[in-house]
């Protein structure tokens, strides 16, 4: 086997060290709550709460179809600026939240939104039943959500 010159090592190292930190800001920026993978807001959309008198969608507790509808719409960027008012069950994967319904077959579809202001321990909890209004908003390019302000989520309890 031939042996590794001295310069050749420290070139590898370096190239190791360069990667590593590459992949540590990389890290950094996508776990940062504002990007991609947080549910946290330290980006702010602006919301006139004046527009939370309009629903434009609406999807009832139980109206999988619909909800399913209105998730792919979300995704596709179709009703970006809408106003959306959902009761459904959070789910909670990872760092986002979603609110979702679920088929007779356990089959789950729905979408995540992000309330302003809110840090993860603020959330509802894993699998209560909310009620929130909210606007179709794009949190990053090709990605949308549902934003709310606090005063526009609320746990719905069963009687």
């Amino acid at each position: 086997m031939a042996k590794l010159s001295k310069n050749t090592i420290i070139g590898i190292v370096v190239a190791v060290v360069v990667v590593v930190v590459i992949a540590i800001i990389v890290g950094v920026v996508n776990n940062n709550p504002g990007n991609s993978g947080g549910s946290g807001t330290d980006q702010t959309i602006e919301i006139d709460e004046e527009e939370f008198s309009t629903i434009d969608i609406n999807i009832d507790f139980g109206d999988y179809a619909e909800m399913e509808a209105q998730a792919k719409a979300i995704q596709n960027g179709e009703t970006v600026g809408s106003i959306m008012m959902i009761e459904g069950i959070v789910s909670h994967p990872g760092n986002k939240f979603s609110i979702v319904e679920e088929d007779e077959n356990g089959n789950k579809i729905g979408t995540e939104f992000v309330v302003e202001g809110f840090a993860k321990e603020d959330y509802p909890k894993e699998g209560e039943r909310v009620m929130l209004t909210g606007k179709v908003v794009e949190k990053e390019p090709m990605y949308y959500v549902i934003w709310t302000l606090p005063d526009y989520i609320e746990v719905v309890t069963e009687e």
